[in-house]
C-alpha cells in the first residue's frame, strides 16, 4: 500500500488556518483590516480574556450583500482580486480570502452584516467550519463579527498560547498600528469590560500618536520627502532626544499603508540615533513609506508581516539623508518644563494608555511634561546669543537668553568637543598628541592585560596613546591625544571590557571619558569659548555617549515652582 495520501478537507483547513491565525492578535488583525476595507468610520473592538474567549469587532462600514454571505467562509473567497496581475496592484488591506475561512475553522464565529440598501441585517453562525442558515436580524449598517473560544477544536495550539498578559500585549500592538495609520477612524478597544482606548477622529497621525502614547506633540517632528521621479514618498514622525525608550516598542513601519516589519529600514533609522542617544536607549518613530505598487511584493508572508522592496539600497540611502538633515543638522535641546506647560489635551488618554505605555517592562525614561520648544533653527541662534551668568556646583554653566536659561554640563560638552576634534584628526590620518611630563602607570587585571598584549597596545597607538609594559601586570602611559586630561581613565575605559575589536570612532568615544572638566572653575571668557565651540560641533546636544550637554529651562517653569 502506498504511503502518500490526500489529506481530508477538515485537516487541510486546520493546517491552512495555522498559517494565518497564530494567536488572538492574528484574528484581530484580519477583522480590523476587513473593517478598514469596508470604509468604516468607527471600529469597536471588544476583547474577553485576551481574546481566548471572545474577539468581537463591530464597524459601520458598507456591509456585505446577502448573496455574498454564503461565500464568506469558503477558502480563497475574495472580492479584492480576480486575476494574477491584480496581486501587483493591491489597494486593500486583505486580498487572499483566507481570513474568515481560517478563523471559522478553529473557532465559533457569529457574523452579522447589513448594507445601506437592505431593510434588515443578516446573521450566520459558523462552528468548526460548518455554517447555519442565514437569518434576519435588526441592526445598523455595517458588520459585526464575534469569534468565540479560539482554538477550542485544536487543543494543542490552544495549549501553546502565552499568558493573558502576553496575548493582550500582542493585541495592543496590532490595534495601535491601525489606530496610528488611520486617524480618520474612531477606534475603541474594550478588554474585560474596561475601556482601554477611546480614540476619536483626529486631524493628523501626529496628534493620534500623541494621544495613544500620552507624549507631547512638541517633541514629535513631522518630515516629508518625495523622490524626483515620484517613485518614493516618505512621511515620518520622529521623536527628538527628549523621547527615549528602553525598548523598540514605539517604533512603527508602514509600507503602502500596511504595517510591516523591515530589518533594513529599522536598522537605518536606529543607526542615525546612535550618536544622539545613550547605549541601549532607543528612539520613538513612525515611518510611512509609499512606493509604486509594482516595486513592493506584499505576498511573501502568510500574514503579510514582511515585504520585499525593489531598489531597497537606494531607498535606504534616501531615508538616511532625510533623517540626517532633520535630526543631525537641525538639533533640538533637551527641555525641562512643568506639567502645566503641556498642551491642554496631552493627558486625555493617560489612564487608557497605562497598560500600553507605562508597563514596568517598558518603562518610559523620557521627561513626560513639556512645553512647545522653539523651532530647531532658532535654538542655535538663541544659544549663541545667550550670556554667561554663573557656574553651578563647579559643573554646570548657566547661560541666559530672553525667557529661558540654558544649563550646560561642562564635562559632557568638553567630551563632545574633544571627540569631534580627535575624530576629524583621525579621518585625516594623524591625531595630535602631547607627551606626559611623568609617565602614568596603570595596574591591569588579567583580562585587561591580555587585551593590551593581544592588540590593544597597537590600537592605543593609533589614537595617540603611547604605552609600554612596566611589569607583568602594569603598563605605563607616555603620551596621550591632546585634550585628554585623564589618560589613565581613558586607557582603562578602553581596556576594561577585555576586548579591543572596536572601530576608531568607538575607541575615541571610550577615550573621551578622560577629557574631564567637571570640578574646574571656568572664567566667563572660558565659558563663552566653550559655548561657541560646542555649538559649532556637528552634534552639540549630546556627549559621545548620548548624555545631554544642554538643557533648556523656561522662565515659566521657574515661576510655576513659586506658584506665580
Amino acid at each position: 500500500m502506498g504511503k502518500i495520501q490526500i489529506l481530508p478537507e477538515e485537516l487541510i483547513s486546520k493546517i491552512a488556518a495555522g498559517e494565518v491565525i497564530e494567536r488572538p492578535a492574528s484574528v484581530l488583525k484580519e477583522l480590523i483590516e476587513n473593517s478598514i476595507d469596508a470604509s468604516a468610520k468607527k471600529i469597536f473592538v471588544n476583547i474577553n480574556k485576551s481574546g481566548k474567549i471572545l474577539i468581537a469587532v463591530q464597524d459601520d462600514g458598507i456591509g456585505i450583500e446577502k448573496e455574498d454571505i454564503p461565500s464568506l467562509f469558503q477558502r480563497h473567497s475574495t472580492s479584492k482580486i480576480k486575476r494574477f496581475e491584480d496581486l501587483f496592484r493591491i489597494n486593500s488591506m486583505g486580498f487572499r480570502g483566507e481570513a474568515l475561512y481560517s478563523i471559522g475553522s478553529v473557532s465559533e464565529v457569529i457574523l452579522r452584516t447589513k448594507t445601506e440598501e437592505e431593510q434588515t441585517g443578516w446573521e450566520v453562525h459558523v462552528k468548526n467550519g460548518s455554517k447555519t442558515q442565514l437569518r434576519p436580524v435588526p441592526m445598523q449598517k455595517g458588520t459585526e463579527v464575534e469569534v468565540h473560544n479560539l482554538f477550542s477544536n485544536v487543543p494543542a495550539r490552544r495549549k501553546f498560547l502565552k499568558s493573558d498578559a502576553t496575548e493582550f500585549r500582542k493585541i495592543l500592538d496590532f490595534f495601535v498600528h491601525y489606530a496610528i495609520l488611520y486617524p480618520s477612524i474612531h477606534f475603541v478597544l474594550v478588554h474585560n469590560k474596561k475601556t482601554i482606548f477611546d480614540l476619536p477622529v483626529e486631524q493628523s497621525k501626529k496628534l493620534r500618536m500623541s494621544r495613544i502614547f500620552n507624549i507631547s506633540q512638541q517633541h514629535l517632528l513631522e518630515i516629508y520627502r518625495t523622490s524626483f521621479d515620484n517613485s518614493v514618498n516618505i512621511e515620518a514622525i520622529i521623536g527628538d532626544i527628549n523621547l527615549q525608550r528602553t525598548r523598540k516598542d514605539m517604533q512603527f513601519i508602514f509600507i503602502n499603508n500596511r504595517p510591516v516589519q523591515h530589518t533594513g529600514l529599522s536598522f537605518t533609522i536606529n543607526s542615525i540615533y546612535r550618536s544622539l542617544l545613550p547605549a541601549e536607549i532607543y528612539p520613538v518613530f513612525v515611518l510611512f513609506l509609499n512606493l509604486r505598487k509594482e516595486d513592493v511584493d506584499i505576498n511573501v508572508h502568510p500574514s503579510k508581516r514582511e515585504v520585499k522592496i525593489k531598489n531597497e539600497a537606494d531607498i535606504l540611502i534616501f531615508l538616511k539623508k532625510l533623517l540626517e538633515e532633520n535630526l543631525i543638522k537641525k538639533p533640538r535641546p533637551r527641555i525641562l518644563l512643568s506639567q502645566t506647560e503641556s498642551e491642554p489635551d496631552s493627558t486625555l488618554v493617560s489612564e487608557k494608555t497605562e497598560i500600553y505605555g507605562n508597563s514596568p517592562a517598558q518603562e518610559t525614561i523620557f521627561i513626560q511634561n513639556h512645553t512647545e520648544p522653539p523651532e530647531p533653527d532658532d535654538f542655535k541662534i538663541r544659544f549663541i546669543q545667550s550670556r554667561f551668568i554663573a557656574t553651578l556646583f563647579h559643573t554646570y554653566l548657566i547661560f541666559e537668553f530672553g525667557d529661558c536659561i540654558f544649563l550646560v554640563d561642562q564635562h559632557a560638552a568638553h567630551e563632545r568637543i574633544i571627540f569631534e576634534k580627535l575624530l576629524t584628526q583621525a579621518k585625516k590620518g594623524k591625531i595630535e598628541t602631547e607627551q606626559l611630563l611623568i609617565p602614568a602607570s596603570i595596574s591591569l587585571s588579567t583580562h585587561e592585560m591580555i587585551a593590551w598584549e593581544s592588540g590593544g597596545k597597537i590600537k592605543l597607538e593609533e589614537i595617540g596613546f603611547i604605552t609600554t609594559q612596566w611589569d607583568t601586570r602594569t603598563i605605563a602611559i607616555h603620551s596621550a591625544p591632546e585634550g585628554i586630561k585623564n589618560a589613565v581613565l581613558a586607557v582603562r575605559n578602553i581596556l576594561a571590557e577585555g576586548n579591543i575589536n572596536f572601530d576608531i570612532e568607538t575607541f575615541l568615544r571610550k577615550a573621551c571619558r578622560g577629557s574631564t572638566m567637571a570640578g574646574e572653575n571656568l572664567s566667563p571668557e572660558e565659558a563663552e569659548t566653550l559655548k561657541t565651540t560646542l555649538i559649532s560641533c556637528q552634534q552639540p546636544l549630546v556627549c559621545p555617549h548620548g548624555r545631554p550637554t544642554i538643557i533648556e529651562i523656561s522662565k515659566k517653569f521657574i515661576e510655576k515652582q513659586f506658584f506665580r
